[in-house]
Formats: structure tokens, sequence, C-alpha cells
């Protein structure tokens, strides 16, 4: 049996074949991104207006910036769960 090799068009625009090693690095990638992400709503919503004078500090504000925080990080952890664990043999 022959395999077709693609058109080298389509090698440019295909990507390329993942390993599981590549999946690991973006999903992780990917959570690290979401974890940065939630970090800053963190301090512009909560953490910043403490250094404001204090009717800059609105309740509603700081809970809904906890509330949209704890969503993308809880979004990152679930990207986590996607790499495949597996146990190595301890020497």
């Amino acid at each position: 049996m022959t395999t077709k090799k693609p058109h080298p068009i389509l090698r440019v625009l295909l990507p390329p074949v993942q390993t599981p090693k590549h999946r690991e690095d973006r999903l992780k990638a990917i959570a690290s991104a979401l974890q940065t992400i939630a970090l800053a709503v963190v301090g512009v919503g909560l953490i910043t207006p403490l250094f404001s004078p204090p009717s800059h500090l609105v309740p509603g504000t700081a809970a809904l910036a906890l509330i949209v925080a704890l969503g993308i990080e809880t979004l990152s952890l679930l990207f986590l769960l996607y790499i495949p664990y597996t146990p190595k043999e301890e020497d």
C-alpha cells in the first residue's frame, strides 16, 4: 500500500500531526493565559480600587470581579484536566 502525499499547498495549510506532548504544551499554555487573565481581573476590579479614594471601591463591582475571576480560573483548571496523567516508574 502506498500512502498519497498531500498536495504541497495543503501541507502548508494543514497543521502538523500533534503528538501527546504538543497537545499537553498547548493545553498548559491556554490554562496559563486564562490564569493570567483571571489575575488581571482581580487586579483591576479589586486591588486597584483599594489604592484609590474610598468612594471608588464599589462592593458590587468588587464581587463581580471576584466572580468573573473565579469563573476564568475554573475554566483554566478544566483545560488542565484534559492533560492525561501517565505515572512514571520511580527509581
